[in-house]
């Protein structure tokens, strides 16, 4: 008897993905949807987890929103003589 291959799947709850066995019950109930088959094709062992992080508002990236700075040239005093 072949031993059940494991699927990625993403937690419907949560957002983060994982294998689980094809046999699962979790994936009949609808909790977890099967993803990526094309990626991640059915595999005898289970692979790495992927975590789905809320960044609360932030951007993912690290760009910078300081404002900009220009600087002017302090004006000259006039001597007059």
């Amino acid at each position: 008897m072949p031993s059940p291959m494991f699927i990625r799947v993403k937690d419907s709850a949560t957002g983060h993905e994982f294998d689980r066995r094809e046999d699962d019950p979790g994936i009949a109930a609808g909790r977890f949807v099967p993803v990526k088959t094309k990626q991640y094709p059915p595999a005898p062992v289970a692979r790495r987890p992927k975590h789905h992080v809320k960044l609360a508002g932030r951007t993912a990236s690290r760009e910078t929103t300081s404002p900009q700075v220009t600087s002017e040239a302090p004006e000259k005093e006039n001597h007059d003589g």
